[in-house]
């Protein structure tokens, strides 16, 4: 480490900083995995970066107080998603699940093939993910909208050159407070255990700090948000029919719930891809259907003046072309009247009742 403090302080490179502490520079530095310390090393050696570039970065990393990853990445040197690489790699290491030259490896797999460093190791046959779901607390924070993306990796950095945990650097840099790594531990184990998804802890995490209660209140909240997931669930061919759920977020939405293992209707309910108006006129609209008021083309063309004007689904209804209605067109005293009948009043008690 003194050589690299004399070559960051006097802007001069390593092998000259040898030379003016008295020692022999090592014959080829780039294989001393030691010299630059253990994610220079790795990047180096994985030929991401070349050692005029990190001793670049290492001053910069002296000069301006900020971890080496983060100069890296400002540089251009390397890219984010090459940098979380890296530092999971070093994470990996650390706990004895890969060796250096699987690591190395590894990330140069990750780079070539642009994925991730973990989908490298799987490939490789050097790394089993386990079976059951989980997520890292940084990418829950991240997920949460709590931490950024670029602070989440410079935790990790600080974290693994401190041999401190992603939350406690994020505490004593005063960017989350100590409750919030309790209780994103909390969902952590809840998401291991089966209990939720890591999209749903990550949505419980927002609504909790964006409202400023505690985690339980808003589970219990999600309890009751079964019946919403069903009546999307039932409604789902209506609004894409209708162009409430573009074929985009559906796909989206069928993407995320493979990944997340949770159904395309939590997806879109957790994502807000369909306004919630929206979602209890299409419940209203195949209701109706359903009883035999309005025929399914009829209820397309409602939930479609619905989205074009901003009218709830009872008050279109009264809108719509005559030549569209399933049995007799009302008579001028049916619908200009003030009691209600025939088809228009049997059409608005049913509606009423929906409500």
């Amino acid at each position: 480490m003194k050589v690299i403090n004399v070559s960051v302080k006097g802007k001069i490179p390593l092998d000259e900083a040898f030379r003016r502490l008295g020692w022999t520079p090592p014959a080829d530095m780039e294989e001393q995995s030691g010299t630059f310390g253990e994610l220079g090393s790795l990047l180096v050696q994985s030929g991401l970066i070349d050692k005029s570039v990190l001793e670049q970065a290492l001053w910069q990393s002296q000069e301006n107080n900020l971890p080496l990853g983060r100069c890296l990445v400002l540089n251009r040197a390397i890219s984010s998603n090459l940098l979380q690489s890296a530092l999971t790699a070093q994470v990996l290491m650390r706990d004895g699940k890969i060796t250096e030259e699987q690591a190395i490896n590894g990330l140069k797999s990750a780079a070539r093939k642009q994925q991730s460093l973990e989908q490298s190791l799987v490939d490789a046959g050097a790394y089993r993910q386990g079976q059951k779901e989980s997520v890292k607390l940084g990418d829950l924070l991240t997920q949460a909208g709590l931490v950024t993306e670029g602070d989440k990796i410079s935790a990790i950095e600080i974290g693994l050159n401190e041999n401190q945990k992603i939350g406690e650097v994020l505490v004593q840099s005063g960017m989350i407070a100590p409750g919030v790594v309790d209780e994103s531990l909390r969902l952590q184990e809840m998401v291991s255990s089966g209990q939720i998804s890591g999209l749903q802890a990550a949505d419980i995490l927002r609504q909790a700090n964006s409202r400023k209660v505690g985690i339980d209140v808003i589970i219990e909240e999600r309890a009751s948000r079964k019946d919403e997931i069903e009546k999307v669930t039932g409604v789902l061919e209506l609004l894409l029919q209708s162009g409430a759920l573009t074929g985009e977020n559906f796909n989206r939405a069928q993407s995320l719930g493979r990944q997340l293992n949770v159904s395309i209707a939590e997806v879109i309910l957790t994502k807000e891809m369909v306004e919630k108006r929206l979602i209890q006129a299409a419940y209203q609209g195949q209701g109706l259907v359903v009883d035999g008021i309005i025929n399914n083309s009829q209820c397309v063309l409602a939930m479609k003046m619905c989205i074009k004007t901003g009218q709830e689904f009872h008050e279109v209804l009264k809108e719509l072309p005559s030549d569209t209605a399933q049995v007799k067109t009302p008579s001028q005293e049916e619908v200009s009247g003030d009691k209600k009948s025939g088809w228009l009043g049997n059409l608005w008690s049913k509606v009423t009742k929906k409500d």
